[in-house]
């Protein structure tokens, strides 16, 4: 049982699915897995000129991802955790970091890893079926693919804590009350949200939303100084940009009309 990656582009969106080859079966995480997404995430930096955002979803409607698989696990001594952790901060950090927005479309179980994953993405919508889980303590592990890091930004450390000292799993309306979903509706509903995202995006400079999303997600460590010093940098490389020089010429030229 192995769990597959696979990029398709439709206009400038692009879709990054997983999908286990065995039939029925939840798509889980491992280092083949890590290294097929790996692959993908380098073809969409090969392209983030003509693509405007990334949707990463599985080919199921009862499973997200669900985990590590369960044979890697069996696998997993003191020594060989070290690089199994390693792999899996930088291939999310590298989807995290994308260029461009990244929306997690997560349909049933989003467990374990399969949460980490979605929370390396901007934007969490859930269909109302969908469940979440970080049960690894029920297992001996921690959640050490970011989870510990992402977790708590999302949904604040009590909550964090909660969710991890009891390896709850919670429906997607409860995960968005607490702040971990941003959105929730039946399917129809996320996949007119995600339409409707997406259209607006495409009115948007990707010039800015590109230096935007590197500003709000290093915030957190940013001083005001910081801040000043940043965004002075970003407004320079937007007003250098032949984008935004055409979209103020025609904004201007709307208002004399």
């Amino acid at each position: 049982m192995q769990t597959h990656v696979t990029l398709e582009r439709k206009k400038d969106i692009g879709y990054l699915t997983f999908s286990c080859d065995e039939p029925g079966k939840p798509a889980t995480l491992d280092l083949q897995t890590l290294a097929e997404l790996a692959d993908r995430l380098a073809e969409i930096q090969a392209n983030r000129d003509t693509l405007r955002a990334v949707v990463v979803q599985s080919d199921s409607a009862k499973y997200f991802v669900v985990g590590a698989n369960v044979k890697a696990l069996q696998t997993l001594d003191a020594e060989t955790i070290v690089p199994w952790i390693e792999q899996g901060h930088k291939v999310f950090d590298r989807l995290e970091s994308l260029p461009l927005p990244v929306l997690a479309r997560v349909e049933g179980y989003a467990l374990g890893g399969g949460l980490e994953l979605a929370m390396a993405c901007d934007l969490i919508v859930a269909v109302d079926s969908a469940r979440f889980g970080q049960p690894e303590a029920k297992l001996g592990f921690i959640a050490g693919w970011g989870g510990c890091r992402r977790l708590p930004r999302r949904v604040g450390l009590a909550r964090a804590k909660e969710l991890f000292f009891t390896g709850q799993i919670i429906e997607a309306r409860r995960a968005y009350e607490i702040g971990l979903v941003d959105f929730v509706d039946d399917k129809a509903g996320v996949d007119r949200y995600l339409e409707a995202f997406c259209d607006s995006v495409r009115e948007c400079s990707p010039v800015a939303l590109a230096q935007m999303k590197k500003l709000v997600d290093h915030s957190p460590n940013m001083s005001g100084q910081d801040s000043y010093l940043q965004e002075a940098v970003a407004s320079t490389i937007c007003l250098s940009s032949g984008d935004t020089k055409a979209r103020v010429a025609q904004f201007l030229a709307s208002r004399q009309k």
